[in-house]
């Protein structure tokens, strides 16, 4: 197989349903000094109102997994951040209640009790969190349009209605991403009214931790914002690409570019993969390769998928990972986006669902993620869990 090293993967459960890792929107993976750990939905009730989730850590590097924390919500699979002091923060939604919940795991007590608090009118779907050390909080990004700045004791410090629906469409995925410079990145998908269409993909920044807001240009906004086309949202997909689905898989910030993946699929477009660079100091599209995204031998193509890197190194690698026919495969860019070539790809096709992964390469100089894998027997809702990692800073 092409590709400078090996996927390992270890699968934590054999039998979970099918959303058991859900999408590529947040970071259900986090790796510190105790550890690695992940989060995934073990069972489900057909109304998603008792879905029993678990929290599991790896104390060496990836191959065994046992349970931390398991309840049963109405809630989908947890997101993760970890700290520098390797405490974890996790956070889901419920929805009957209608907020989302922190949960702080502390290192000090082996992450046995956690300190739970609310996060009022928090839930939804689809939702990311981002951890942000110099200002010591976390931000909350739902679907439902609201965000949360939450400090790490669990009060939430300010809530807004960041996002409203258009009149073609509302926000589904959120994303987020943190700049060295404190700068905070938001990124979402839409879906049409009435009709299972993603319609667009649009941006915005904050500069001053989720307080104001403002466009690529540096072009203020007021929230809320309309989350289509019709709002004033940097748009990130083409003019001509609104009746096609168009499903942002990933975005990151580095060394002064913000790197996009999304798939665009229709009957009369075809299917194909676009990987966008934007430079942020002009505002400006400076590449997009598109319909076919590859190395030497590896093209990658697949709706879900995540970009990872090392923030506090700008020169670093950075990795891009989906999938090519069935495959986990990565390719990587030693020169911010602006050339790729074939990294890892698995041995076996394993028709994964729901690739993601950690933004940061973590300590021990590796790229690690989570995803499903297919119904095992085609009897009812039953499918593999995997971890994955590979090694990351390998030279062409």
């Amino acid at each position: 197989m092409p590709g400078l090293t090996n996927i390992d993967l270890t699968c934590v459960d054999d039998r979970t349903f099918g959303l058991g890792t859900f999408q590529s929107n947040n970071q259900k993976v986090v790796s510190n000094r105790n550890g690695i750990f992940m989060t995934y939905i073990k069972t489900r009730n057909e109304p998603y109102t008792a879905q029993m989730w678990r929290l599991l850590r790896s104390t060496d590097g990836g191959n065994r997994f046992s349970t931390v924390y398991e309840a049963t919500d109405a809630t989908n699979p947890p997101v993760l951040e970890t700290d520098e002091a390797d405490n974890l923060y996790l956070a889901r939604p419920d929805f009957v209640d209608g907020h989302a919940y922190l949960y702080r795991f502390q290192a000090a007590d082996g992450y046995a009790r956690p300190l739970i608090s609310k996060i009022e009118g928090g839930s939804a779907g689809k939702y990311c969190m981002m951890y942000d050390r110099d200002r010591a909080q976390l931000y909350y990004f739902a679907h439902n349009g609201t965000f949360h700045v939450v400090g790490l004791d669990g009060t939430v410090r300010s809530a807004q209605k960041l996002l409203v629906a258009g009149q073609a469409a509302v926000q589904q995925y959120p994303l987020l991403s943190l700049d060295l410079d404190g700068t905070l990145h938001a990124a979402w998908t839409t879906v049409k009214h009435g009709v299972y269409l993603y319609w667009d993909i649009h941006y915005m920044r904050s500069r001053d931790g989720g307080k104001t807001w403002e466009k690529m240009d540096g072009a203020p906004l007021t929230p809320p914002v309309v989350a289509d086309h019709g709002g004033p949202a940097d748009q990130i997909i083409l003019e001509d690409e609104f009746e096609f689905h168009t499903w942002l898989s990933s975005f990151m910030v580095k060394n002064g570019k913000l790197h996009f993946i999304y798939r665009c699929a229709g009957p009369d477009k075809g299917t194909g993969q676009h990987y966008v660079r934007y430079d942020l100091g002009t505002g400006r599209r400076d590449l997009d390769i598109w319909p076919v995204f590859r190395g030497q031998e590896i093209s990658l193509c697949n709706l879900d998928g995540f970009f990872a890197s090392r923030a506090s190194e700008p020169g670093s690698p950075l990795y891009c990972i989906l999938a090519q026919e069935g495959r986990i495969a990565c390719l990587a860019s030693d020169d911010n986006g602006e050339t790729w070539y074939d990294y890892t790809i698995s041995e076996k096709p394993l028709s994964p669902y729901a690739i993601g992964g950690c933004r940061e390469v973590t300590a021990a100089g590796q790229v690690i993620g989570s995803f499903c894998g297919p119904n095992p027997d085609a009897k009812g809702d039953a499918a593999p869990v995997y971890f994955m990692k590979f090694q990351a800073g390998l030279t062409r």
